[in-house]
């Protein structure tokens, strides 16, 4: 099949190797793997993993990406509070959660980093975009990073967390759902670190 014809007929973006092999029927499975790697290396598709591929003209998004390396999953941590600026740094690693295993791809499109929760606190996130409400990454963030968090003002400080317009009574029904006792003590320290200091970070 030439890749006009199977680009017609391919109507998703990202697309599995079982996927093209329903397009490109008339093919056997091996004839198929050989053009998909032909493809890829003249740079007419873009391999994400094994097995999945995209077209490199695609609007595909990060979330669209992110869902089909490893589903489910939504964005949340640092990239989603760099995001929302509740963190000051840019990140450059797209981070996520997932109730799957940790996993990390890295793909010509950027490295996605999926970490491990709870299914029951795989919530908290818009269902298209698949971003974590700033609440919510927020207690990811706590609950992922918290080994090494101190409940002193002088971390909370160096932390450079921006709590404005943060809702903390969602926060904490969020942190109810992880079933933390250390997670509450951190999100309440924080809150009242944040109640007495003032970061303005322009949200």
């Amino acid at each position: 099949m030439k890749l006009k014809d199977f680009r017609k007929k391919m109507v998703k973006s990202i697309f599995s190797t079982a996927e093209a092999q329903l397009v490109a029927f008339q093919n056997n499975p091996e004839l198929t793997n050989l053009q998909l790697h032909q493809w890829k290396k003249q740079g007419e598709l873009i391999q994400l993993k094994r097995g999945i591929y995209m077209f490199p003209n695609a609007n595909s998004s990060a979330a669209q990406i992110a869902n089909a390396l490893y589903a489910p999953c939504y964005i949340s941590l640092e990239y989603a509070l760099s995001f929302y600026g509740i963190l000051p740094e840019a990140a450059f690693v797209y981070t996520l959660v997932t109730p799957k295993g940790t996993r990390q791809f890295v793909t010509p499109l950027g490295t996605f980093s999926y970490h491990k929760i709870k299914r029951e606190a795989f919530t908290g996130f818009d269902g298209k975009t698949l971003m974590a409400e700033p609440e919510k990454a927020l207690v990811d963030y706590f609950y992922l990073r918290g080994s090494s968090f101190k409940t002193t003002e002088a971390f909370w400080e160096e932390s450079r967390l921006d709590a404005e317009g943060l809702d903390f009574q969602k926060i904490i029904q969020y942190a109810g759902l992880f079933g933390s006792k250390k997670l509450i003590t951190l999100l309440t320290h924080f809150q009242a670190y944040a109640k007495t200091h003032s970061n303005h970070s322009g949200r």
